[in-house]
């Protein structure tokens, strides 16, 4: 029984023409790619860290001396590198969702199986 398992498209109910989407993006021209942009691998996103961390380290540093200006620039990049390293987070669920994706040739309907 072994062999490759068919997965059906939820939106045909077709299972003959199913493959991954990252081997159906790689066979695409970049005129084809230029047509269905939203079957595009998420991109990458260049998070900037310095920033966040330097307010840090300058609320630390007016922290220490004494001022009332360091809880809000500890508080403020704290908060920033949390929502950075959310933002990344779910940037890297996207990315790993549109590997385990297929899609369905005859409707082009992607999937996750």
């Amino acid at each position: 029984m072994g062999g490759t398992r068919m997965h059906v498209c939820p939106l045909c109910k077709r299972s003959d023409g199913t493959t991954r989407l990252s081997a159906y993006w790689r066979t695409l021209s970049p005129e084809g790619r230029a047509g269905v942009p939203h079957l595009a691998r998420p991109a990458l996103h260049a998070e900037r860290w310095t920033a966040p961390l330097g307010l840090l380290t300058v609320g630390c540093a007016l922290l220490v001396a004494d001022t009332w200006l360091g809880f809000v620039g500890l508080a403020g990049g704290g908060f920033w590198l949390v929502s950075l390293r959310d933002r990344v987070a779910q940037a890297a669920k996207e990315r790993a969702d549109w590997h385990r994706k297929l899609i369905c040739r005859p409707c082009h309907h992607a999937f996750l199986p």
